[in-house]
């Protein structure tokens, strides 16, 4: 008899929900983590004022949380572009859900700013829309993913 709402003996809450990142978005998700480590970093780091003797703490462990999230995420991406040939990867939504969507929001404005840009080409233009439309498709994945 198989356990409730599971398979395998394992219940639902425990299943990996994934999503693909197909090969060329891997470089635009990366490079989302990195600006969002970066900004966590940094909040952390402006919270600590030796002036200012307020509790930090929860707002400093959030920042180093959400670091934390960001920094698994690019494990599992990789921290560098690969020397062979790229390859879509699989991600787990349910354990890497709010640093994935960090990242593609952050991608999203990005392309928004070459789309809107009045110097940019119009290849340049129609790629950043396509780009939208790609990484839009990951959030709708990713929140579909995560219920």
């Amino acid at each position: 008899m198989a356990a409730p709402g599971g398979f395998f003996g394992r219940p639902e809450w425990s299943r990996a929900m994934t999503i693909v990142i197909p090969e060329e978005l891997v470089p635009l998700l990366r490079d989302g983590l990195y600006f969002d480590l970066h900004g966590q970093l940094e909040e952390a780091s402006g919270l600590i004022e030796p002036r200012n003797r307020a509790d930090i703490s929860a707002g400093v462990a959030g920042c180093l949380a959400r670091a934390e999230g960001a920094r698994a995420l690019l494990d599992v991406l990789g921290w560098i572009e690969p020397i062979e040939t790229p390859t879509a990867v699989e991600v787990d939504v349910r354990r890497h859900r709010d640093a994935l969507l960090r990242a593609l929001l952050t991608r999203i404005a990005s392309e928004h700013g070459v789309e809107e840009d009045p110097e940019v080409s119009d290849e340049d233009r129609a790629t950043a829309k396509a780009r939208i439309s790609q990484l839009a498709d990951l959030i709708a994945q990713t929140e579909g993913s995560s219920v």
